[in-house]
């Protein structure tokens, strides 16, 4: 790692020494020495603290191997959402955002547009959800959509 991206900071451990993390190797790296650091204080921290459930007293590798692990494979997809005022595509936008959310997924953003043959607005918003529940949540969005209407 280049010294250009290493952001110093003090270990938590009271170890008193310089480290940054280094997220190609997933552990922190003393900073003077460049070797991994395994601070002589964190196993007394952690059995004295055993029954503190603070983050700050886990190591950040078991963060990023719970991250990885719990994350379900996503379907990514998208609906055009058209209407004669922004009021119309403001109230499916809001509509498809909270089926999307009630199936645990995302919406990562939109692209506008106005049609000029038909005198619309048009947006399109892509977003994903988990594998297996676009179907299902394209059907959702077209039965709350003609409730609106």
């Amino acid at each position: 790692m280049s010294s250009g991206n290493i952001v110093p900071i003090a270990c938590k451990y009271g170890c008193n020494t310089r480290i940054y993390w280094d997220s190609s190797q997933n552990a922190y790296f003393e900073v003077f020495t460049q070797k991994k650091h395994d601070c002589p204080n964190m196993l007394s921290m952690i059995n004295t603290n055993k029954n503190s459930k603070s983050a700050d007293m886990i190591p950040a590798e078991y963060h990023y191997q719970q991250r990885t692990k719990l994350k379900p494979k996503m379907s990514n997809s998208f609906e055009l959402l058209s209407g004669d005022t922004v009021i119309q595509i403001q109230k499916q936008y809001e509509l498809l955002s909270d089926i999307v959310s009630n199936y645990n997924g995302k919406v990562h953003g939109s692209q506008r547009d106005y049609n000029g043959k038909t005198g619309l607005l048009d947006i399109v918003v892509y977003y994903e959800v988990p594998e297996g529940k676009r179907e299902e949540v394209k059907e959702n969005f077209e039965i709350e959509k003609t409730r609106l209407e």
